[in-house]
């Protein structure tokens, strides 16, 4: 059995879709992170969760309409077609994955 090397190509993440709903659920997973927005806990948890996130969901939402295609997120239909790209280039002892920090790979 010989073994594979995985190579994985990470990203950012994406939300699910343009809604407000999945863009709110992306900024507050995004920006809540301690190593995104650097301050005191709790002061993080106020700008994110009572600043941050209702007053920029709605407008984030309708820059991602903008953005999104028929096919869904730009970043994840292009880093798809890197993957599969880097797939075909590398041989069989490689196995190349992508991953979003947040929201699901979809």
């Amino acid at each position: 059995m010989s073994k594979k090397t995985t190579v994985l190509l990470l990203n950012l993440g994406t939300p699910k879709s343009p809604n407000v709903s999945d863009v709110r659920t992306y900024l507050f997973e995004f920006l809540n992170d301690r190593r995104v927005i650097d301050i005191p806990w709790l002061l993080r948890k106020i700008l994110v969760n009572l600043i941050i996130v209702p007053f920029r969901a709605k407008g984030s939402s309708k820059i991602y309409q903008q953005l999104w295609t028929k096919d869904g997120s730009p970043l994840m239909i292009y880093g798809e077609k890197v993957k599969n790209l880097l797939q075909q280039e590398l041989d069989e002892n490689f196995k190349v994955e992508l991953a979003m920090r947040y929201q699901e790979h979809l």
